[in-house]
């Protein structure tokens, strides 16, 4: 067994590139996006190897994660807790989300993710300040989905991505979405979204 430190923003980069492949579009709800990045995410576990869970809570020592990539069972202990990942729809859980990422518990991951949406970029720099202060893990992606006018629309349009190694800061990206013929695209350019 060994430490497997995952590259979080080059898996961010692949999120972006591929997020058109999940076929969302603005008339899906938000049960319909949690439940595609959850699989798109347990897909990509599967494809590098790991052993993915989903509403896990390994073996009854914590709080459900919404899925979890595992490094090997030896037929009678699971080891490497690889991935911790979190998604959350309502802005009224972020705190609650951080909590559950970032909590004290009897097996730590290696690698967290989390992905709320926020109603502000506001919020975002709150939730920033309180990750800087509760991380405990070594290599944690912070992924907000927000409004870049702040105002209510039919889809987020702005995502940020945050890269925390334990209670430092040390990268960040924003990408863009758009609604190209009914699906939603992401990319890093902001030209070829409606401004």
């Amino acid at each position: 067994m060994f430490e497997m430190k995952l590259d979080l923003m080059k898996i961010f980069d692949g999120y972006v590139r591929n997020y058109h492949t999940f076929n969302l579009s603005v008339h899906h709800g938000k049960n319909s996006f949690t439940m595609t990045e959850i699989e798109y995410f347990s897909r990509l576990g599967s494809m590098l190897g790991y052993l993915p869970y989903t509403e896990d809570t390994a073996g009854g020592t914590c709080r459900a994660m919404d899925l979890s990539w595992w490094g090997e069972y030896d037929g009678e202990y699971w080891h490497d807790l690889i991935l911790h990942l979190e998604r959350e729809n309502y802005s009224k859980k972020d705190e609650e989300t951080l909590d559950k990422l970032f909590c004290s518990r009897e097996i730590c991951p290696l690698n967290a993710i989390g992905i709320m949406n926020v109603p502000s970029q506001e919020r975002i720099a709150e939730l920033i300040r309180i990750a800087k202060t509760t991380c405990k893990i070594e290599n944690a992606l912070l992924v907000f989905r927000t409004y870049s006018s702040g105002k209510k629309q039919p889809y987020f349009d702005e995502v940020h991505a945050y890269l925390l190694k334990k209670r430092k800061l040390i990268g960040s990206k924003i990408a863009f979405v758009s609604d190209v013929g009914g699906t939603l695209f992401m990319n890093y350019d902001k030209q070829g979204t409606d401004e």
